[in-house]
């Protein structure tokens, strides 16, 4: 499939300045550029959009130039933004560049082992850009290119205008000139003629051409392509739980949280996750989508699109993992015998998303139990809930408030303790 026609098929293209670059990168071996601001430790699913946008581009041998802001993410990006937020430290920004550098490197990893393909990236930092540029040299090299009329007619700019208490600093004003500049250092030192970004920086992105125009006296041969801003079938924005972003790094939420988060997905999402998400063929796809809808209730394109996703982001096992725990939590299979044959780092995995504690003892009473795993707030409690009969250990009913539980009575090593019908907690013998 011709590189304009796939893009579009999976819905990862929105606008471009000039679609003469289509024909140039379906052949390979060109550069193009997407950055990202270092104001956290890890990219979140927001940027997984832009992230397969350019590895749609890869997979054709065209060498990702991930720019990283190490000086534009001094300032912040007002797009969006209703007042300035608190500036990052030196040490700061330094330790989440390398943080996202290392997390681009293990997806493009996984990617690999996924398709067999190589994916070429190489990062550059825009701090090395401007750490020895003098503000003489600034006002002279770059301040000149773009008018204030330019500028000011920006919508981030202007809505910040009229919010006569909080305004807009001169700092957050000039970060359009940081990032037209970089796409003119991208293309005089790196000969990068694209740039990608989502839709809602098209202005920008279309400004900072025309900078790379009078800055070369015409001769520069550069395009934009925008991709649209994905929501959901509520008309959520992608992404986001419960208005927090949802982090592709497993120290932040674990493959299991990012794994429910696709597959609760609804019915009406699937196609157009799988699409934009993977890289699975466009006909793999339909065919998935077509058993799907023949029994939507099994949650079969959801599981398809999860998995997958979670082995992109975080690897195989993971993936396994994360689908062993999920089956565990909502399936119908016998708890005991998949404790059993879980492995340790299943189990770890699974006390980290129930919740567990950790038993000093040889043996434990069952109301000193509930109330140290956190599953009832007190004694009174346990014992109200055991009456109801609505406490199980093992998957055995509990009615005796006097019983006790031992190390003899842990399957591979713990106690599985369930209140309701979904209410799990895991209890560890660590005497």
């Amino acid at each position: 499939m011709h590189l304009r026609e796939e893009l579009e098929a999976r819905g990862l293209l929105y606008q471009t300045t000039n679609e003469a670059f289509f024909d140039l990168y379906d052949q390979g071996g060109e550069k193009f550029y997407c950055g990202y601001d270092p104001t956290a430790d890890s990219l979140h699913l927001g940027h997984f959009l832009t992230f397969m946008a350019a590895v749609n581009f890869m997979k054709r041998g065209n060498t990702f130039v991930m720019l990283i802001g190490g000086a534009t993410g001094m300032i912040w990006d007002p797009t969006g933004k209703s007042e300035a937020r608190a500036f990052l430290g030196l040490e700061q920004l330094r330790h989440n560049q390398e943080a996202i550098t290392e997390q681009v490197g293990q997806i493009l990893e996984n990617l690999k082992k996924l398709t067999g393909k190589d994916f070429q990236f190489k990062v550059v930092n825009n701090y090395d850009f401007y750490k020895d540029l003098s503000v003489f040299d600034w006002y002279r090299t770059v301040g000149k290119y773009i008018t204030l009329n330019t500028m000011l007619s920006k919508e981030s700019v202007k809505k910040r205008l009229e919010n006569t208490e909080s305004g807009i600093s001169y700092t957050e004003f000039s970060y359009m000139l940081l990032q037209g500049n970089d796409f003119v250092h991208l293309y005089e030192n790196e000969w990068v003629k694209l740039q990608i970004w989502g839709s809602d920086q098209r202005g920008n992105m279309v400004t900072w051409t025309e900078m790379l125009r009078k800055k070369t006296e015409g001769e520069a041969e550069s395009y934009v392509m925008t991709i649209p801003l994905m929501m959901d079938a509520s008309g959520k924005k992608f992404g986001k739980s419960e208005g927090n972003a949802i982090w592709l790094d497993q120290r932040k939420n674990s493959p299991y949280f990012v794994y429910q988060y696709f597959l609760n997905s609804a019915d009406a999402d699937v196609e157009k996750f799988l699409r934009a998400f993977t890289l699975l063929e466009i006909a793999e796809i339909e065919e998935i989508v077509a058993k799907h809808n023949e029994k939507p209730e099994s949650r079969y394109g959801q599981r398809q699109l999860a998995n997958y996703v979670i082995q992109t982001l975080f690897g195989k096992q993971a993936a396994e993992q994360a689908e062993k725990i999920s089956d565990f939590l909502f399936g119908s299979e016998d708890k005991m015998q998949m404790i059993n044959e879980f492995s340790r780092e299943e189990i770890q995995a699974l006390a980290r998303e129930t919740g567990s504690c950790e038993i000093n003892e040889n043996e434990i009473r069952v109301l000193e139990l509930l109330v140290k795993c956190g599953i009832v707030d007190s004694n009174g409690e346990a014992k109200k809930m055991i009456a109801q009969g609505a406490i199980y250990i093992n998957e055995n009913k509990i009615s005796d408030i006097a019983s006790s539980f031992s190390t003899q009575d842990a399957s591979n090593g713990v106690l599985l303790i369930r209140k309701g019908k979904k209410n799990y907690k895991i209890a560890q013998f660590i005497a």
